[in-house]
């Protein structure tokens, strides 16, 4: 049992997390030792800032279980800024009507993909059915799911953070490969899981959304340490001081990284906190 009179390293001001794949284990739960671990880093001072591609609808019972009160959330893969005191917006970015036609025009109601656009309280599907992937994801994000046309979701004039790929492995990889080229003349692309593949506003990613975080708190990037797994952590990685990738990451994500943590399994957001931070 670690001693409760830890230590802070006074070099770590904020640690920003990753959620699926990182804060959470397979089961989408948080563990007891993650948990404690933040609990302590919070009462040291240290902000925690949870860093994901999922919606506000996602992340809410996480930051409550946690109790992030008065921190911040990067969502949508940097697309918004919440203040979680209140949920107030503090920085969005947004697809515009142009990249929405580009996107729409290379989906072409793909079968057996689903086109969501993300909005803050809700995202709107387009495609001839609702596919599993689709609603696997809804129901994973708490998202509420409108299966809608095109020309209809532009009528309600509603901002789009993200505008997201969805569909079994297979048929996403083979997608990816034909219309990544074409789709990145106008949009910023990742594929930030095996069944979602992203466009989102030129510039937004995590790491941008961090660095206007760190601008803002007038943190510097040797403040900051981050967890993530996956491809959409890259520029995460790139920015901060200490990079931390987890031992279920792919070695190309490792790559990027400083140091490597145990899996999501085995709480290695815990065991990367407590070496680094406390």
């Amino acid at each position: 049992m670690l001693s409760e009179n830890l230590s802070l390293n006074p070099k770590i001001k904020l640690v920003a997390i990753d959620m699926d794949g990182t804060l959470l284990d397979d089961a989408k739960q948080l563990t007891e030792e993650n948990k404690e671990a933040i609990r302590k880093a919070r009462q040291a001072g240290v902000h925690i800032v949870i860093c994901t591609g999922r919606p506000k609808s996602g992340i809410l019972p996480y930051a409550k279980e946690l109790c992030l009160e008065d921190d911040y959330v990067i969502a949508n893969n940097g697309s918004w800024l919440f203040k979680t005191n209140d949920w107030s917006t503090l920085a969005s970015h947004s697809l515009s009507r142009e990249a929405l036609q580009h996107v729409v025009a290379i989906f072409d109601d793909t079968p057996g993909i689903n086109l969501v656009f993300f909005t803050q309280e809700a995202n709107y599907v387009l495609g001839r059915e609702l596919y599993p992937a689709v609603i696997r994801d809804a129901e994973i994000e708490n998202s509420k799911l409108y299966h809608t046309t095109f020309e209809a979701f532009l009528d309600l004039d509603i901002p789009v953070a993200a505008a997201v790929f969805m569909g079994e492995e297979s048929v996403m990889d083979a997608f990816e490969a034909r219309a990544d080229a074409i789709l990145s003349e106008k949009v910023a692309t990742v594929r930030s899981l095996d069944y979602a593949y992203e466009a989102l506003p030129v510039g937004v990613n995590k790491g941008r959304g961090l660095k206007d975080l760190a601008e803002d708190l007038k943190l510097s990037p040797e403040e900051i340490m981050v967890l993530g797994d996956g491809n959409n952590d890259l520029e995460m990685f790139d920015f901060a001081g200490i990079s931390v990738a987890m031992a279920n990451a792919s070695e190309e994500v490792k790559a990027h990284t400083d140091f490597v943590t145990n899996s999501n399994q085995e709480s290695g957001v815990a065991k990367a906190i407590y070496e680094h931070v406390l």
